[in-house]
């Protein structure tokens, strides 16, 4: 997948239940409601998630991946590693933030559709982000999120760039419902990619044609958006629980064509539980 990327344990295991490109895979998140004293400045632990979703946008098969890993939860003032990935703050004035991310998804081995041809590694992405935030009323947030990434490839051995991802999105987060220990978030993303990456998708080289996968040339584009819902609750003060969802319409994708693009709408869902029993006594400052 590329959201997928999608992987790993780049941005603390919620980048990898995250899915970055449209691989289907909703977004889990930290435990949203602060205990009252404030959140920690740091927490760890462990994370376990199932997830099912296509193997890369656009595919026509799909999976269910699981994974138990470490995560690790760092609210520092220029540092954040959260729900939000690995977040370097670059600048803040008022509502408008400019700062350094990543994200990560999962590979897609033995896809029918690719058969002869390399497996798709694992991904993960980094570069800058502007996010323009807006407080509202009843624990309500909205934020618009504008990133630009470059994509790299890796099995672990080798890593290798995989070109560059423009995803402009778009998010609505309340907070504090139904419950005082529950958030909901929705979202919309929009997605871009250079040649070289559409290429690690879409392309057929002549070498790997055959009669039912003529050989195609990838080239620039759009990628795909994605709806997504997301729903997480407090459960004790060391662990929480989350669901989400999401749909991928590829519809008008720069690479219909290929004979790797099969299906212009995709769906995924994922559940997770995170549990971080060990945390610091120090306390983050708010985020605005």
């Amino acid at each position: 997948m590329v959201r997928a990327m999608p992987n790993p344990t780049l941005r603390t295991l919620s980048l990898f239940l995250g899915a970055l490109l449209p691989v289907g895979a909703a977004w889990a998140q930290t435990p949203p409601a602060p205990l009252p004293e404030g959140r920690p400045l740091w927490e760890a632990g462990v994370a376990v998630l199932g997830a099912n979703g296509p193997d890369y946008p656009a595919a026509g098969t799909r999976r269910w991946r699981g994974a138990v890993a470490p995560i690790l939860i760092y609210r520092g003032p220029w540092l954040k590693v959260d729900d939000d990935g690995v977040r370097g703050q670059l600048l803040q004035s008022g509502n408008l933030r400019l700062d350094f991310s990543g994200a990560a998804g999962f590979n897609a081995r033995a896809n029918g559709a690719r058969a002869g041809m390399p497996d798709l590694d694992y991904l993960f992405q980094l570069g800058p982000q502007a996010v323009y935030k807006v407080q509202l009323d009843g624990g309500q947030q909205v934020s618009a999120h504008l990133k630009a990434r470059a994509v790299f490839s890796t099995d672990g051995r080798n890593t290798n760039g995989r070109g560059v991802v423009v995803e402009q999105e778009f998010r609505w987060t309340r907070r504090g419902w139904p419950d005082a220990a529950s958030q909901v978030q929705a979202g919309a993303q929009f997605l871009w990619g250079s040649e070289k990456l559409h290429d690690y998708f879409y392309q057929v080289d002549p070498a790997y044609a055959t009669a039912t996968r003529p050989a195609y040339d990838a080239r620039a584009g759009y990628f795909g958006s994605t709806l997504r819902a997301g729903y997480v609750r407090r459960l004790t003060s060391t662990l929480s629980a989350s669901a989400g969802a999401s749909v991928n319409f590829h519809a008008g994708a720069a690479n219909e064509d290929s004979p790797l693009f099969q299906k212009r709408t995709t769906a995924g869902v994922l559940v997770a539980l995170i549990w971080t029993p060990w945390r610091s006594d120090a306390r983050a400052a708010a985020e605005p």
